[in-house]
């Protein structure tokens, strides 16, 4: 357990305010202050909420919502991540995130791009098609005249996506699979040196000039309490694809040099042909990001892409889609070169109990033996992976507790729930370490609720308001 990692990636700012000011409007008619010269300060806030709230069991535990907080978590083992997932309510995993805004590139039949907005895209997916023209009868589902629409999950998938082979360097094509709502996520702009913007979550993952990176890493992004920017610590270039005269790439994607950027494998001629850029072609090249803002809380889409490129191009830019997985760390356990421990947990040697009251001891000869079974395992993943089976289906036979690094965001009455259940003495051990590490960041966050919180509630097996 002591590889075990929680760190806080960001937090609403003042969230005692935050709480108070939507308490204050619950329980009164008029404004929650007349006068900025008295608003309460956020220590103030938090005694009135613990007061007004929570000590008096108002009933009403609404404004704990409104704050939030967002954690990167690493190394625990699956187990851990399905414990505290399941039934659980204001819990949202891995937020990698767009801004509405954002412009995803297709490519037509014709070979012209066309770019559509993520939260156009989302509306569709989930509402469907206005209909074109006058309608004069009811929908075959009974909408009225004029507002029906048609269902777009058959024809969104057909759509060419511009993704990139990261092993050519081509741009080629590929599927849209499903369209994700994320949620209301801090959102960031990057700029960068010719002008491209793109709004994404810190956790978003970039193809930079160094391969894969989330933004707070590829930039060194450093942000105040509030989230507002500090300073960038590292140079960071994205791949970027734009229409150029020049038909021979720049620069370098991870070792492999960039190669003449085409879609779909068309000759040049072909695409002067049918998409009018004359001489140009796609290229991908990586520009430099020149500075990054806080643009605040929006609503926030991902996209998940049909293999084998799990990427799309995002205001010009190549971003990696949701959910994906690869399992190159089992493949390096297999190899020798990552410990099998850093792959798979497994507990220390030691006495057990369980809540059932079963007391048994788990030897050194026993984990010896689950850990060279752990090693065969990822040897026999890594015979499937080069057979060509695909990584969704060999990682059906790994060990379960596999470990895993995860981003998940909570709201302050998520989190104390999720405390209630899983930081108590008779819970699964890992999800109790999980709890115990995240209690600090907890608080510092709330100081006056988690004082209160850890009185009355902390290990005491009682759900949370």
């Amino acid at each position: 357990m002591d590889r075990f990692r929680v760190e806080v990636i960001t937090k609403t700012p003042n969230p005692q305010q935050v709480i108070y000011a939507a308490m204050h409007q619950d329980y009164s008619e008029g404004f929650v202050y007349d006068d900025h010269d008295s608003w309460p300060s956020e220590s103030k806030c938090g005694e009135l909420i613990v007061k007004r709230l929570l000590a008096g069991e108002r009933g009403h535990y609404g404004p704990i919502e409104h704050v939030g907080i967002v954690l990167n978590c690493g190394f625990f083992p699956h187990s851990v991540m399905q414990q505290i997932r399941t039934h659980r309510v204001g819990i949202s995993f891995d937020v990698q995130c767009l801004a509405g805004n954002t412009e995803v590139t297709f490519v037509q039949s014709s070979g012209t791009l066309r770019k559509i907005k993520i939260a156009e895209l989302s509306d569709l997916w989930a509402n469907g098609e206005k209909a074109i023209g006058q309608q004069s009868i009811k929908g075959r589902n009974e909408e009225p005249p004029e507002e029906y629409r048609r269902n777009c999950k058959t024809r969104l998938p057909k759509m060419r996506l511009s993704v990139l082979n990261e092993t050519t360097g081509v741009f080629e094509t590929g599927d849209l699979k499903q369209v994700i709502v994320i949620g209301i996520q801090p959102v960031y702009r990057i700029t960068l040196e010719d002008g491209k913007t793109l709004d994404c979550t810190t956790n978003h993952r970039l193809f930079t000039s160094e391969g894969w990176q989330r933004m707070v890493q590829a930039v060194g992004l450093v942000t105040d309490q509030e989230g507002q920017v500090l300073e960038l610590t590292k140079s960071c270039a994205v791949i970027s694809q734009d229409l150029r005269m020049n038909p021979k790439s720049v620069g370098a994607i991870r070792e492999s040099p960039l190669q003449q950027q085409i879609c779909q494998g068309f000759a040049a001629s072909e695409i002067s042909e049918k998409s009018h850029y004359s001489n140009h072609l796609l290229q991908a090249h990586p520009v430099k990001v020149t500075h990054v803002e806080f643009l605040g809380c929006q609503m926030t889409y991902d996209l998940e892409v049909e293999g084998p490129w799990h990427n799309f191009v995002a205001n010009g830019m190549v971003v990696h889609n949701s959910n994906r997985y690869t399992g190159n760390r089992i493949v390096d356990a297999a190899k020798g070169i990552r410990d099998i421990e850093d792959v798979f947990y497994l507990r220390p040697v030691g006495y057990y109990t369980d809540r059932q009251g079963k007391r048994y001891e788990y030897t050194q000869q026993q984990r010896d033996r689950d850990l060279a079974w752990c090693n065969e395992a990822a040897k026999r993943y890594q015979v499937l992976i080069k057979e060509g089976t695909s990584e969704e289906h060999a990682r059906g036979i790994i060990p379960f507790d596999v470990r895993q690094h995860w981003v998940v965001s909570f709201n302050a009455r998520s989190l104390m729930h999720l405390l209630d259940l899983r930081a108590k003495p008779d819970a699964q051990l890992e999800c109790q370490k999980l709890c115990d590490l995240i209690w600090p960041h907890f608080q510092e966050w709330v100081p006056a609720i988690a004082e209160w919180y850890e009185k009355y509630r902390l290990k005491k097996g009682r759900l949370s308001p």
